[in-house]
């Protein structure tokens, strides 16, 4: 009867596993997720009143899909440095069972004799020593000391991991700050310069229409009429390719502020934008040592520096002898025991002899891991320095950019003055009317861009050095306070109030399982 009913067992488990077939997401449940993921992206996130770039940067962070990646990724490796360290601890194993067998484990002896059993007799005496049915509890504790030690070096790994997740954090806070700066000033110039696209584009198409008329009345001769209306398409295409760059400038920066593409919004510099030019008050050596300092990229270098020397020494505690100690409490409820209860305890030490051929090529190896970590690192910091200077040689650049483009736009004004009062009193065509107003929308474009590049290269250049625009704990408070701390943040930054660089605390001063803004933010101000 056992044996049929263990079989029938079996055989109901083979069918099961065979009985599994893909199964498709049924398009109802595709759409309802659609619909929840579609409120969990764009809930609260109501605009009132016109946007700063401020206020566009604290939006983009607290709402930016890659930086909540980034903080959870951070969040996951904090959980690690947990899980490493309960690996530190013994293990205590509590168990209990239940046995039953359908007949007495009965058995016989015979004699050992010459090196063979002796044979069994034809009334041989058989001894029970085992119920059929009995319970077993124990509980046993177990500590491996050489586990201890690699589970310790472990956790100092993954704390390490840590520090590294919230350095990448910082960097992507960092490159959204810069996208974001981008597409403001971009937005900016798309706005202002749109309302003006319009009517151009209008006042060019009917000059293109009474060109068309004109010819085909013959009032003027054929091929003149034809240049006349190819320059007028010349002028027509130029305004719809600019009216096609600018048009998509609002949805990328409602993209990087985590609105639904199509949110009506306001910008703050649209109506009087204030052409300022931004001043560095650092000194080039200053960034440079700021840069080696506050960079996410050379403190995520240092650690992994500790994650290779820590490595290691995990190699060397690796080869070292096992011990291993036990005791336990056990209890077993046959009868045929002297002693159901009992307990134990005892010691083993146990060493693979052949780990002392590895001594030699772990050294060796943990030598060239160390001097790869090492050699990564200043690889690291000569990119950072190289940056650092690019990114001062691009502001000098941008300043005279925008001083030549201001320049060439009040001429390319005066120019369109006087040609609008040339046309006026037709003394000039109306084709140069509109070329000439062309020209002034495509020079008032060029000053906007030269300004946008201007103070991208000027935040750049604290990107540049590390500098952290967000206070700590910035995910804390609300988006009104932390558009004023950046709006503070900003304005130390045009006063020249550069930040000084801390003594890093040691090691054993950092406890990397509080709070994850343990990570040194922004010391400016």
């Amino acid at each position: 009867m056992f044996k049929k009913s263990i079989l029938a067992v079996s055989l109901t488990a083979t069918l099961s596993a065979c009985s599994v077939n893909p199964q498709i997401i049924a398009p109802a449940e595709v759409a309802q997720s659609s619909r929840e993921d579609m409120s969990l992206l764009f809930r609260d996130q109501a605009v009132s009143g016109a946007v700063s770039l401020d206020e566009a940067i604290a939006r983009a962070v607290l709402n930016n899909r890659e930086k909540k990646l980034k903080t959870l990724e951070a969040a996951l490796a904090q959980g690690q440095i947990e899980v490493a360290r309960h690996a530190m601890l013994p293990e205590l194993t509590a168990a209990a069972g239940y046995s039953r067998r359908s007949e007495y484990a009965a058995s016989a002896s015979v004699v050992f004799d010459d090196g063979k059993p002796g044979p069994l007799g034809e009334n041989p005496s058989y001894s029970v020593s085992q119920d059929k049915s009995r319970h077993t509890e124990d509980i046993s504790f177990t500590w491996n000391v050489l586990d201890f030690g690699l589970s310790y070096v472990r956790a100092q790994q993954h704390a390490d991991r840590y520090l590294i997740s919230k350095e990448r954090e910082r960097k992507v806070v960092h490159n959204i700050t810069q996208d974001v700066r981008a597409a403001y000033w971009r937005a900016v110039s798309a706005e202002r310069l749109l309302v003006k696209i319009d009517p151009l584009i209008e006042q060019a198409s009917d000059a293109l229409a009474n060109s068309r008329q004109v010819e085909s009345q013959r009032l003027r001769a054929p091929l003149e009429a034809l240049y006349y209306q190819r320059e007028l398409l010349d002028i027509l295409r130029a305004l719809q390719a600019l009216r096609l760059d600018l048009s998509g400038a609002r949805t990328e920066l409602a993209g990087l502020m985590g609105l639904k593409p199509g949110t009506a919004f306001e910008l703050a510099d649209v109506g009087n934008p204030s052409f300022t030019m931004p001043e560095l008050g650092v000194s080039l050596n200053e960034m440079e040592e700021l840069a080696l300092q506050q960079r996410p990229e050379l403190l995520e270098s240092r650690y992994q520096q500790r994650i290779s020397a820590a490595e290691a020494r995990a190699a060397l505690l690796d080869m070292l002898p096992g011990i291993n100690l036990t005791a336990g409490v056990y209890q077993d409820s046959n009868d045929y025991l002297l002693n159901q209860d009992w307990t134990s305890f005892g010691a083993q030490v146990s060493w693979n002899l052949f780990d002392v051929f590895r001594v030699g090529t772990e050294r060796r190896l943990a030598k060239t891991r160390e001097a790869l970590a090492e050699e990564q690192r200043l690889a690291s910091s000569m990119t950072v320095l190289t940056q650092v200077h690019l990114s001062h040689i691009r502001y000098q650049q941008a300043l005279k950019s925008f001083d030549l483009a201001d320049s060439y736009l009040q001429v390319a004004q005066r120019i369109g003055e006087q040609t609008a009062n040339a046309a006026s009193s037709q003394r000039s065509s109306e084709l140069d009317n509109i070329r000439e107003s062309l020209n002034a929308l495509l020079a008032e474009l060029r000053r906007d861009v030269a300004y946008a590049d201007l103070q991208n290269s000027y935040g750049r250049i604290f990107v540049s050095m590390g500098m952290d625009l967000l206070p700590e704990g910035y995910t804390e408070v609300t988006l009104e306070d932390l558009s004023e701390q950046i709006r503070q943040r900003f304005a130390a930054w045009q006063a020249q109030k550069t930040p000084v660089a801390e003594e890093a605390p040691a090691d054993d001063e950092v406890d990397v399982t509080q709070q994850p803004a343990i990570v040194a933010e922004g010391k400016v101000g």
